[in-house]
């Protein structure tokens, strides 16, 4: 970043603040930041008509408390999109930090254990990864183009690529909302007016057989998803990266799959390996196949959609989403 953008979002920062507005409230309309809309509008070209990766080396963190930083992080992924809710909880921005969680296991999720992560995508249309403190060792992200893999498996082994595009069951991890079924039910794979997406969860595919009136994959589908996991564990395909403090990692989830390395952490707590993540829906996001609306609860082109609505999206959420969706002027039932 430049010395005029972090300028910028320290000005904004400061803005904020003097408003007195809370944090949960407040949209990209509340944060006065100068000098970045050319960078958002580079960013936005990376991640949909390029790499479907950027990282933003610089984010300001010198001499801020976490709190602060968090304020600037949440105001600039505000103009980016709407952020989307995460978790059981519904919470719109999460610590990505090891707090004793179990991945492997019927409710694991990754974000609160220090496992490694099989590959996968988020609930939205970017998410961004904002670095606050590394780990000791270990926590390399690690992510790859699941366009690519797609493209070759589809070119060697046709039969198995057009198993992905066939619905199969995802378990909601425990984390679904009152009015929702445990599982729900999309393809891996799908293409929409040209728009490629892919929703590879693998963990989440894993155990959605456990929910009555959910199956496994079939035989076609399980082989597919092997050839998948193998060519993203391979260096031909994925690209590995060590997050710093004040790195800033955002991928597009439709064309890109992410994993992470094992790590170990430092004694002291404040040295704790910490990212705040962001689920976002964009406003310029590409349209989506019908069949994965069960997925995001909305396939239109630039519309809210995404995140896992969990069991406290109250109405303090809600109206934030309802401003955010004006700032953006996008698609909001």
């Amino acid at each position: 970043m430049t010395e005029l953008e972090r300028t910028g979002l320290l000005h904004g920062l400061r803005s904020f603040k003097a408003s007195q507005i809370a944090l949960e409230d407040a949209t990209g309309e509340d944060f006065e930041f100068k000098n970045i809309d050319g960078l958002i509008r580079d960013v936005n070209e990376q991640l949909m008509r390029r790499f479907g990766l950027v990282v933003l080396k610089n984010f300001p963190n010198e001499g801020l408390f976490e709190d602060d930083i968090k304020a600037m992080y949440w105001g600039f992924v505000n103009h980016l999109g709407v952020l989307r809710p995460q978790g059981k909880n519904s919470a719109l921005m999460n610590h990505v930090k090891n707090m004793g969680g179990v991945y492997r296991a019927a409710g694991g999720r990754g974000y609160n254990t220090n496992a490694e992560l099989d590959f996968h995508v988020d609930f939205a249309d970017y998410v961004g990864l904002l670095c606050i403190q590394d780990a000791k060792s270990g926590g390399i992200s690690r992510i790859c183009s699941s366009r690519t893999i797609f493209s070759d498996l589809y070119e060697q082994m046709p039969e198995l690529a057009q198993a992905l595009m066939e619905p199969l069951y995802y378990s909601r991890q425990d984390e679904q909302a009152s009015d929702e079924l445990p599982y729900y039910r999309t393809p891996v794979v799908a293409i929409e007016q040209g728009w490629f997406s892919c929703r590879f969860t693998r963990n989440h595919i894993r155990y959605a057989s456990r929910h009555e009136g959910a199956t496994a994959p079939t035989e076609l589908q399980d082989k597919a998803m092997d050839w998948i996991d193998a060519a993203a564990q391979s260096n031909e395909y994925t690209f590995e990266m060590r997050l710093e403090p004040g790195d800033l990692q955002i991928l597009n989830n439709h064309v890109c799959l992410h994993s992470r390395t094992a790590y170990e952490d430092y004694e002291e707590p404040e040295r704790k390996r910490s990212l705040l993540r962001a689920w976002i829906a964009i406003p310029n996001g590409q349209p989506l196949s019908p069949e994965m609306k069960h997925a995001f609860h909305d396939h239109r082109a630039g519309a809210v959609r995404g995140g896992i609505k969990g069991q406290m999206f109250d109405e303090r959420k809600l109206s934030y989403t309802r401003r955010a969706a004006k700032f953006h002027k996008m698609l909001f039932d």
